[in-house]
């Protein structure tokens, strides 16, 4: 065997063992990572921002945008999240262990299920509110730990996400250029692969969760100026529900307005009735076309499915990880064609 294959031969197994070895040293860290670079694509154009005012002085807008980061979403989703569980909580108990909350269920059920009787002339129609509860609940009690307070489970992991974010903000274009230079393909293509994740990680991010969690806090609002018991944990559900086509937010919003009908409340049941078609739909049917219009066209349900099987398959970063990889995937495939025909070329050649 010539000496050349023998020396790339050791070069190439010492790599890999070497990155192997890397891999096990960063797996612990591979969700905060994760998040990190997330939050460090979509934040950037603000960081380049602050680089500009700041005469180029990077490691002061790096701090400064990292500032904003955790003004405007580590605080608001810490609070939200501890809020969330805590609602959770608080009304799978009022329906396990029973009180008034569980007899208006009661009452719910009784009154649905002789309308769907009498309208559908079958005797064996029934309606249970309160399994359809539970399930959404049990749901949101069994995957909080992983969906939320896992991101920000220690203070020694928290840290390390900030100043993660801090150096992926302060050294983007060291790190884009390096990304560039290791790859094979020719630059165009690598420039071409960089630019779809980054704009897989703006559609999904800056578009589609930007939409639900607006629809999100208007439904959690309604709730809560109409009198909804338990606004933030609904508005978080409605913000799940969001993404599913067709059906949305009507998952959350119609069964709280037959609840107040139900129960006397004519005047806030119309109240809620008026704020959810007009106000949430609105921004379903306006906002949705603003913004989704200039990002990549992604189906809300590969984004809802890649939602529910990144928790299941990674845990805490699965909420963006699924979304992301899968958009990142589908917008990879676009440009297949482009590099198989370099292949062409090159084999050619």
């Amino acid at each position: 065997m010539p000496q050349k294959t023998i020396q790339l031969s050791f070069f190439i197994g010492l790599t890999l063992c070497l990155f192997l070895l890397s891999f096990f040293i960063f797996k612990p860290y591979l969700g905060v990572l994760f998040l990190s670079g997330v939050l460090s694509v979509v934040f950037y154009p603000l960081h380049g921002k602050f680089v500009n005012k700041l005469a180029g002085r990077q490691s002061l807008a790096a701090a400064l945008t990292l500032g904003v980061i955790v003004v405007s979403i580590i605080i608001p989703a810490i609070f939200i999240s501890t809020s969330v569980f805590s609602e959770a909580v608080g009304v799978y108990n009022a329906i396990t262990l029973g009180n008034e909350a569980e007899k208006a269920l009661v009452y719910a059920n009784t009154t649905l299920s002789s309308f769907g009787q009498d309208f559908l002339g079958d005797p064996s129609f029934g309606v249970n509110i309160e399994n359809y509860f539970k399930d959404i609940l049990d749901w949101v009690i069994s995957h909080f730990d992983s969906v939320f307070a896992a991101v920000f489970n220690g203070l020694f992991g928290f840290l390390l996400m900030l100043i993660s974010i801090y150096y992926m903000l302060r050294n983007a274009v060291y790190i884009r250029e390096h990304i560039v230079a290791w790859s094979p393909l020719p630059d165009r293509y690598d420039e071409e692969i960089l630019s779809v994740l980054k704009g897989s990680i703006d559609a999904v991010i800056t578009g589609r969760f930007f939409v639900s969690i607006i629809q999100g806090l208007l439904i959690g609002m309604g709730f809560w100026v109409f009198g909804v018991a338990n606004p933030v944990l609904w508005g978080f559900v409605g913000a799940i529900a969001s993404l599913v086509p067709t059906i949305g937010t009507a998952v959350v919003t119609l069964p709280a307005i037959a609840f107040l009908f139900l129960n006397g409340h004519t005047g806030t049941g119309i109240g809620l009735l008026v704020w959810s078609a007009i106000i949430v739909g609105l921004v379903d049917n306006v906002l949705s076309v603003v913004i989704l219009n200039r990002k990549i066209k992604i189906n809300p349900l590969i984004i809802l499915f890649s939602i529910l099987g990144g928790v299941e398959f990674f845990g805490a970063v699965g909420i963006l990880a699924g979304p992301v990889l899968v958009s990142a995937f589908l917008s990879l495939m676009k440009i297949y064609p482009f590099i198989m025909a370099y292949r062409k070329e090159t084999l050619t050649d």
